[in-house]
């Protein structure tokens, strides 16, 4: 109950964890726990082909349906990328 509304994001996670009477970081950890190796290979299977840009300066493109695309440096931390097409779905 309570990381599911933390992991809504309406109100920013300290204010949750304040609400609930539980401490940050012992909400932060759970949500940690959720979305933990099982939870993202599961997942990342429903993404689309990947295909390097340009030559010079390489990048690589994840595209989306209804035309959005992201690029990103090649070289960037995966973890990264897999957080923010995380917050995309």
């Amino acid at each position: 109950m309570v990381v599911g509304e933390a992991r809504k994001g309406l109100i920013p996670r300290v204010a949750v964890a304040k609400k609930h009477g539980v401490s940050d970081a012992a909400l932060k950890y759970h949500l940690y726990k959720t979305t933990g190796s099982t939870a993202v290979k599961s997942r990342a299977l429903a993404l689309l082909p990947v295909r390097v840009a340009g030559s010079a300066g390489k990048q690589v493109e994840l595209e989306f349906g209804g035309g959005l695309r992201l690029r990103f440096d090649e070289g960037c931390d995966p973890a990264y990328v897999a957080a923010i097409v995380g917050r995309l779905r």
